[in-house]
């Protein structure tokens, strides 16, 4: 079982027998987790590789984290992609539904242009969106950092060539169960989860995703916020698609 703290070490290759981490993962492993020399932990890649090994030595100044390593092994890639494609909600919101999402198994994430869009997504947020991810990976023993894409518009999207074996869930009131729309996905190798703005979709955008989308989900009576309907469509995906 891989259990145990979970640390990022992008560089890791799988040839190590030791291993070396800085700042902010040393200060992670040691101020917050209170790691000392000796206490296991699992370093990962973000790519599939993941590695046992135990705290061999803690340099304070610098502070570094040195780690004697076992042998590790190569996870494969999620046979199912989960993509996200979502209006961005506001400031701290974003951070929310990157770090539930990422937790709950989405592999793919692209902020979905639409005419209510009000957020945006901005080159000094995406390292701070990749850290977030990491976190979650981390905290969820995720061995594959979810792939974050250029933003893309409604009309993009229609005209993306989707394959046939993929399914295209809309979040919609009006839409269907999750128990009704759970066979549809039992078996695809990729998952589109579309989620609209606050104000929602346009209906000029609905007549357009009409032609892309497989179904419509319904999530409940309730108006929900951005990222609460887009952890709610992964959720709903992970467990459809669980054993």
């Amino acid at each position: 079982m891989r259990t145990g703290y979970w640390f990022y070490l992008p560089g890791l290759t799988g040839c190590e027998t030791q291993a070396l981490l800085s700042e902010p993962q040393a200060s992670h492993a040691v101020r917050s987790r209170r790691l000392k020399v000796g206490d296991p932990l699992w370093l990962f890649n973000g790519a599939g590789h993941i590695a046992p090994g135990r705290i061999s030595d803690v340099v304070q100044r610098p502070l570094e984290v040195h780690i004697d390593l076992e042998a590790g092994q190569e996870l494969p890639a999620p046979r199912r992609r989960i993509h996200l494609l979502s209006a961005l909600p506001k400031s701290e919101r974003q951070v929310t539904m990157l770090d539930m999402a990422t937790q709950l198994g989405m592999t793919d994430f692209t902020v979905l242009v639409c005419e209510r869009s009000v957020s945006h997504m901005r080159d000094r947020g995406l390292s701070r969106w990749q850290r977030v991810v990491v976190e979650a990976c981390k905290q969820s023993h995720q061995p594959w950092l979810p792939v974050i894409h250029p933003p893309m518009s409604i009309e993009a999207l229609v005209a993306k060539s989707i394959s046939p074996d993929a399914v295209v869930l809309l979040a919609d009131p009006g839409g269907h169960s999750s128990a009704q729309v759970s066979p549809l996905i039992a078996n695809a190798s990729t998952i589109y989860l579309l989620v609209g703005p606050e104000g929602g979709f346009t209906a000029c955008e609905r007549d357009q995703l009409a032609t892309v989308a497989s179904a419509s989900v319904s999530l409940g009576d309730g108006v929900l916020r951005i990222e609460t309907a887009a952890v709610a469509m992964v959720a709903l995906v992970g467990s459809a698609c669980s054993p």
